[in-house]
């Protein structure tokens, strides 16, 4: 799933461009498979904001970092500050299309979808297999975010 999330693509069905009609703009469903990109949780998007947040605090101090030893002894400061805030100014609009992805593949590894959360139009072969009652009522009561 991570793999499909870092080629933009739905993680659950693979298809292309998951839930991004542009760089910015989102369907609200996948355009392959009919899944819900936030899945009605509270918050969903707090987890695509943390993985942003990583992602570009990570880039700012690897960067600093390199260009700290990079210039040791004489530390050339202006630069790796401009340096450092342009990293930290581009990569959340550079990844912001990844960052949702990797963060939908990640809960759709935690908690697999359940069938009522894809469209009538969804083919059958992308759907989850079945639960059993007692197994759909346990995924739900582990599912701490709440009601669907």
């Amino acid at each position: 799933m991570v793999g499909r999330a870092l080629l933009r693509r739905c993680p659950w069905c693979s298809g292309r461009g998951a839930w991004f009609v542009g760089w910015f703009r989102r369907a609200e469903r996948c355009r392959t498979c009919g899944l819900r990109w936030n899945r009605r949780q509270d918050g969903f998007e707090l987890g695509a904001m943390t993985v942003a947040t990583l992602v570009t605090g990570g880039s700012v101090m690897v960067f600093l970092t390199v260009s700290i030893i990079v210039s040791y002894p004489e530390v050339a400061v202006l630069p790796i500050a401009i340096g450092g805030a342009a990293i930290a100014l581009l990569m959340p609009i550079l990844t912001y299309p990844f960052t949702h992805t990797l963060w939908s593949a990640f809960d759709l590894a935690v908690h697999p979808p359940e069938r009522n959360e894809f469209t009538e139009a969804t083919p059958p072969h992308l759907l989850p297999p079945e639960r059993s009652g007692a197994e759909a009522e346990r995924a739900r009561s582990n599912w701490s975010s709440g009601p669907r």
